[in-house]
């Protein structure tokens, strides 16, 4: 397995899979957090993305599968998969396979026509959602067989936090794909505090008083932020564009009450009206709808985050079931 972060055997799909398989090897970044220094650890993950993908390729020999657990770990090591023939070769997975469906810009139309170059030597994809599942299949001609959905999952510790003490304001985070704009239009005549953490976020114009606008917070303070929240509200880009499932998947297992954009990815995580409260990119009349209710109705509001969080911890399993199903596919032929 081809990871992009430093990884100790914590990890919770590295011990379910100990004792299931014969031979279990991860190949990770070599010499990731050893400096203090954001620099180092910025051009370690780069070069890995390329390092990583020969590596597994000279000791391919040794494995029945290679799973490259990005997208661009994937394209490196299929391309070199398919140029380095051989008559037997492991199976190839890779895992969070998407593009973005809105760019058609002569870089981004590059980086697809790479991908295409890739794909003889891809076996199996795990997309972040069925939306994507349908395109995918489709736009690269993958025989339905070779693609999954692959659910994800929060931090399973998260789901252990017991409650953080409760503030008065609203909470938005993240820094990619993100529509900020909507959801300052949204609360801009609302009288409650709105705090946005992003480091990539830069107003047209001056930030109502209420706002507050964060560039970065460690990673503590910015959980007890998700905790201590009325409610969390992810603004998103467009249906077209699978992004804020890491965010939202933290905020659900925080039991946090989550309003948030409607996307191909994020409705695979929620159900509108249960345990999420959805709206259509660029609405920031329903958005504010959205927030004056669960302002009025806390008890629904924190109904809701419970139900979440009993929801998203059943994830850990369902995607289990989804990855050993599909080593079982695999396997079968070697």
């Amino acid at each position: 397995m081809m990871i992009h972060w430093e990884e100790a055997g914590k990890w919770d799909l590295y011990q379910a899979l100990v004792g299931r398989v014969e031979k279990l090897d991860v190949l990770q970044p070599f010499g990731l957090n050893r400096f203090r220094s954001r620099f180092w650890n910025r051009v370690t993950f780069f070069l890995s993305e390329f390092y990583l993908p020969l590596a597994a390729l000279v000791r391919r020999d040794s494995y029945n599968i290679v799973i490259s657990w990005s997208m661009r770990l994937g394209i490196c090591y299929g391309i070199l998969n398919r140029l380095a023939i051989k008559s037997a070769r492991p199976k190839h997975i890779i895992y969070d396979f998407h593009i973005n469906l809105t760019r058609n810009d002569p870089f981004y139309r590059f980086r697809i026509n790479l991908l295409r170059i890739a794909l003889p030597g891809i076996d199996f994809f795990y997309t972040t959602s069925e939306k994507e599942k349908e395109i995918y299949t489709k736009r690269f001609n993958i025989h339905p067989d070779q693609i999954a959905f692959y659910p994800m999952k929060p931090a399973a510790y998260l789901l252990e936090k017991e409650a953080y003490s409760k503030g008065g304001y609203l909470f938005s985070y993240g820094n990619s794909d993100r529509d900020y704009d909507t959801l300052i239009e949204a609360v801009r005549r609302l009288p409650f505090q709105t705090v946005i953490v992003s480091k990539t976020y830069q107003p047209m114009q001056p930030l109502p008083p209420r706002i507050v606008l964060i560039r970065e917070k460690p990673w503590d303070e910015l959980l007890a932020l998700i905790g201590s929240s009325c409610m969390v509200i992810l603004p998103l880009q467009s249906y077209w564009i699978a992004a804020g499932q890491t965010a939202m998947l933290e905020t659900l297992a925080l039991g946090r009450p989550l309003i948030v954009t409607s996307n191909m990815a994020t409705i695979e995580y929620a159900t509108d009206k249960q345990t999420a409260l959805f709206f259509e990119a660029g609405d920031d009349g329903n958005l504010k709808k959205h927030i004056q209710f669960l302002m009025n109705n806390p008890v629904v509001a924190e109904n809701m985050g419970r139900q979440a969080r009993l929801s998203v911890s059943k994830n850990a399993e369902r995607r289990l079931i989804v990855f050993l199903g599909v080593l079982d596919y695999l396997l079968k032929d070697c």
